[in-house]
């Protein structure tokens, strides 16, 4: 009873702390910090606090990456929002995939490591945000499905500085999970998040060059089943 107690004051204290940071430092608008705030308290019903932690860790250093060199971004008008700030629908189909895992795991379906392919949804995320926010600082960039040289910012754009830091945003979410499920140096698990992370950025650019650019996806949606694609991969990993 007291180790309850002790678990839903920590989790209300994270999430009211995830609500004041996000208005104060304008990680969200207030729909996306509403939006946030439902699903911080949807992951620590059907997953853990971990899980919730996981997220925050994502939340922060994806905020930290969109806010590196903001105003040189503004002044080219790549910037996310007017300063940085995410709204309702990318916290949405950011977290999806994240959701229904754990729903999954909220209803005992048995059989897969729910927390470590939560952790690659993450990490595919994190991946895409540190790729397009960092990435865009690199002036040698090529179309993944043509190679040919275009404007940084472009969707389906590469780079070398991209790709770098796309493996860094999925590193970090990999070093999140190891530490928050206690099991030690678990260097496998390290691998299969950072690299399906990774490979949900190159999903996103290849949709991106194929269908957002065309206008027959919206970034929302690209960055969702992208993120499908890694966590799919992970789950028929650990079949």
């Amino acid at each position: 009873m007291l180790t309850t107690i002790y678990y839903i004051i920590a989790s209300a204290v994270i999430l009211i702390a995830l609500f004041i940071g996000a208005l104060k430092f304008r990680i969200f608008d207030f729909k996306g910090t509403v939006a946030a705030l439902i699903v911080g308290i949807i992951i620590v019903v059907l997953g853990s606090l971990y899980w919730l932690i996981l997220m925050l860790i994502f939340a922060i250093t994806a905020q930290v990456a969109t806010k590196f060199r903001i105003k040189d971004k503004a002044r080219e008008k790549l910037q996310e929002g007017e300063n940085g700030e995410r709204h309702a629908s990318n916290v949405i189909y950011a977290a999806l995939i994240g959701v229904v895992i754990a729903a999954m795991n909220g209803l005992r379906i048995d059989g897969f490591p729910y927390f470590l392919i939560f952790g690659v949804s993450f990490a595919s995320v994190n991946a895409d945000t540190f790729a397009s926010e960092i990435g865009v600082f690199d002036k040698n960039v090529y179309m993944i499905t043509s190679f040919k040289k275009i404007k940084p910012g472009v969707n389906g754009g590469v780079s070398l500085l991209g790709e770098a830091m796309a493996l860094l945003g999925a590193f970090i979410i990999g070093i999140a999970y190891i530490i928050l499920d206690f099991q030690g140096f678990a260097i496998v698990p390290l691998i299969v998040i950072t690299l399906l992370g990774f490979t949900g950025c190159q999903v996103d650019s290849l949709l991106g060059s194929l269908f957002e650019n065309r206008g027959k996806m919206s970034k929302g949606q690209v960055n969702a089943f992208s993120t499908l694609i890694a966590v799919a991969i992970a789950f028929l990993i650990y079949l």
